[in-house]
């Protein structure tokens, strides 16, 4: 079967974005969102919800997110998401405050929280 010019070129751009989009599909579903198995994370959120009381974050209390998950603000999937991939070692801890910080606001308490 022969090809035209315009079906070579397209095709390498077509793989191409097919596997960006299934990556970037495999990022959408967090760490933090699959962790029935990840004991060691879960342990650390429950650190964090004893032992950094109170945790808030901009206006945002994430001390009590940690304690009634089911209450939590929206904002707590992106909490979820960040903390675990700091826990990780996906990102920086650098990266982890800016990321948190732009999100959820600035605030008087945070960097007591991030300390």
């Amino acid at each position: 079967m022969k090809t035209t010019a315009h079906e070579r070129f397209t095709a390498p751009w077509r793989a191409c974005a097919a596997l960006t989009l299934a990556l970037a599909a495999a990022g959408c579903a967090p760490d933090a969102m699959n962790n029935m198995q990840a004991t060691g994370f879960n342990a650390y959120l429950n650190t964090l919800a004893t032992q950094c009381n109170p945790l808030v974050i901009g206006n945002n209390n994430v001390g009590q997110w940690l304690k009634e998950p089911s209450n939590a603000s929206p904002n707590y999937t992106y909490f979820l998401d960040m903390t675990s991939r700091l826990y990780y070692g996906k990102i920086s801890a650098g990266a982890y405050r800016e990321g948190i910080t732009a999100f959820l606001g600035p605030g008087s308490s945070n960097a007591l929280s991030f300390d």
